[in-house]
This record gives structure tokens, C-alpha cells and sequence, in this order.
């Protein structure tokens, strides 16, 4: 009988595992922003990229569990498309993650110019930062629902999705600015060095993206 029970029901809800998925990227965004930090400064990354390497692959695991469990879920809380979209860029954040990390293990620039070096910090902190409350939007995703729904957890996400939107606003601007800066020194720096940065921009940014769409994506569960 106990067998049977293990098959109708998992042992852990997609919520739970979701969650868990969802603070591995949260740890991997710090690291990429120490990384990023001791790129800069000259230093090697190398380790920093093996701790990312091993927690996008421990999210990789959550995220086959996520999709097989849901898959025979018989009855869920919202819409099977909205969690599996939700996991998707959540997972992609850990991929992207790995990537800027990865990269910065591939080219060594001899001096990065202060007022390049600043504002890319500036954008990593601003990308890290967008991680984290998402994440912690998706931990309250499980009061949310647990809730009922009620007016009052609602109304703490849709001030946290606020933040992350105002965030992405912010890593645009950044962004942007630091390509034309970058562009700028097209006469001053090796122009394989402002293409690597500008990658790493992209990339970061590419991180902020997802991270929006997450949390527009649960701003579309809670108000269904």
C-alpha cells in the first residue's frame, strides 16, 4: 500500500524543489559577483568556476525531478504551462550564471580602465541583487499559495516584483552605457578585449531578463 501512496503523491512538492532550485542561483549569482570582482583585480577565477560548474549541475538534477513530478501530478495549483515557464527561466539564470563565470576563465585582460572596471561591477551587483529577490519571491510563492491566495501575501510579492522590475530598468541603463563607453575606447584597448566585455555585458543582462520574466510570471499566477 505504502508504494502505491509513493507514486500517487512525491515525497516533495514541485513548490519545494522549485524553491531549492531557485536558491541555487541565488548562490550562484554571489559567486559570479565575487568572480567578477577578482576578474578585474587580476586574479584568477578558476575555483569560483568549478563551485558554480557544481551547483548549476545540482540544479539540473532538481530541475528533472521538477519535470517528471509534475508530469504525473493529477491536480496543481496553477497552470502547468505558467510552472514549467517559471522553471525554465529559473534554470536559465543558473545556466547563464555558468557561462559569465566560464567565460572569464577564457581571456585575460592586463588592465581593465577604471571607469570601465566601476560600472561593470556596478551592473554585476545590480544583476546579483535581482537574483536574490527573486528568489525570495519564489520561497513566498509557497505562503502564497498556502494562503489560499490572500490579499495580504499578494499584495508582499507584487512589492517584491516591483523591486525587481525597477532593477531591470536600472541594469538596462547600465548596460547600455557601459557598451558606448566601452565602444568608446575602440582606440585606447585591444578590440578583442572591449568584444570579451561587452559579452560579459550582454550576458549579465541576459540574467536580469529572466529574472523579470520570473517574477512577471508569478505576478500573472497571484492575480489569475
Amino acid at each position: 500500500m505504502a508504494n502505491i501512496f509513493q507514486k500517487l503523491i512525491p515525497y516533495r512538492s514541485p513548490l519545494e524543489l522549485l524553491s531549492e532550485h531557485s536558491k541555487l542561483c541565488a548562490k550562484a549569482a554571489n559567486l559570479m559577483y565575487t568572480a567578477v570582482e577578482k576578474y578585474l583585480n587580476n586574479t584568477s577565477v578558476d575555483d569560483l568556476s568549478k563551485e558554480v560548474d557544481k551547483l548549476e549541475h545540482a540544479a539540473d538534477q532538481l530541475k528533472l525531478q521538477l519535470r517528471n513530478i509534475y508530469s504525473k501530478l493529477k491536480w496543481t495549483y496553477f497552470n502547468k504551462a505558467d510552472f514549467l515557464d517559471i522553471l525554465h527561466n529559473v534554470d536559465s539564470i543558473i545556466d547563464l550564471t555558468d557561462d559569465v563565470v566560464k567565460v572569464l576563465t577564457i581571456n585575460r585582460i592586463d588592465h581593465v580602465p577604471e571607469d570601465i572596471k566601476a560600472p561593470v561591477q556596478e551592473l554585476t551587483d545590480t544583476v546579483r541583487k535581482s537574483v536574490e529577490h527573486m528568489d525570495v519571491i519564489i520561497q513566498e510563492l509557497k505562503t502564497v499559495v498556502e494562503s489560499g491566495f490572500a490579499p495580504k501575501e499578494i499584495e508582499k510579492e507584487d512589492q517584491g516584483v516591483e523591486t525587481v522590475e525597477a532593477e531591470e530598468r536600472s541594469s538596462d541603463k547600465l548596460g547600455l552605457e557601459l557598451g558606448k563607453k566601452l565602444f568608446a575606447k575602440k582606440n585606447e584597448m585591444n578590440p578583442v578585449d572591449i568584444m570579451f566585455l561587452n559579452n560579459v555585458v550582454i550576458l549579465l543582462m541576459r540574467i536580469e531578463d529572466r529574472a523579470r520574466n520570473v517574477v512577471e510570471r508569478i505576478r500573472m499566477i497571484t492575480h489569475s
